[in-house]
């Protein structure tokens, strides 16, 4: 039986669409192509139901619980990705272009795409995993130094929070780039808040 590293190595190699479950559970779950893979991370281009590349997601490998390669949910998705892609709304974000733009060849995936997050002044979605739950903060990169990040954390209740936290890479288990999410973000520091916070 394949190992979860092996199954999403040949994903990758085969450019197949796979459906990644983490935690064990149905609620961390995500769909699309595996883009590169390294000792501890996976980067994904992830597929939404609606077809469309929903951003790029970095995961620890050993957070991902199962890999599916072959199920209706991917028959069904590739037959919506074609719609997708004759109406013109696959990839809104232009997330092929950022994906090109990232650079592996001195940095583990998750470096690079955070480097990339913080060069491009890009809004991120991030995640650690303290016990049972994953705490999740969606806001910028205020620095990136050797062993940790300081990140300013943007909460949608309450637009006049100025939050900064300390994450340290070894805690990180997964970064969103270029998603729904991290545009809509995105919009409402455009709009609410203030530059001092950016």
């Amino acid at each position: 039986m394949e190992t979860i590293r092996e199954q999403l190595t040949t994903a990758q190699k085969k450019g197949r669409l796979v459906e990644v479950f983490r935690y064990g559970d149905e609620r961390h779950f995500l769909a699309g192509n595996v883009i590169a893979i390294d000792d501890k991370f996976v980067l994904i281009k992830r597929i939404n139901e609606n077809g469309a590349t929903d951003g790029a997601i970095v995961l620890r490998i050993n957070t991902v619980s199962k890999v599916i390669a072959q199920s209706d949910y991917l028959k069904s998705l590739v037959a919506i990705i074609a719609l997708a892609r004759e109406r013109h709304y696959e990839d809104v974000w232009h997330v092929e272009n950022m994906l090109s733009e990232l650079d592996f060849s001195d940095h583990s995936i998750l470096k690079a795409s955070l480097r990339w997050a913080f060069k491009a002044d890009q809004v991120v979605s991030l995640g650690i995993h303290p016990g049972k739950s994953e705490k999740t903060y969606t806001g910028f990169i205020a620095s990136l130094k050797h062993k940790k990040l300081h990140f300013n954390d943007v909460n949608r209740a309450d637009l006049n929070a100025r939050w900064q936290v300390k994450l340290a890479y070894a805690d990180l288990n997964y970064v969103e780039i270029g998603s729904f999410k991290t545009f809509s973000t995105t919009a409402i520091l455009e709009r609410y808040m203030a530059r001092d916070f950016h």
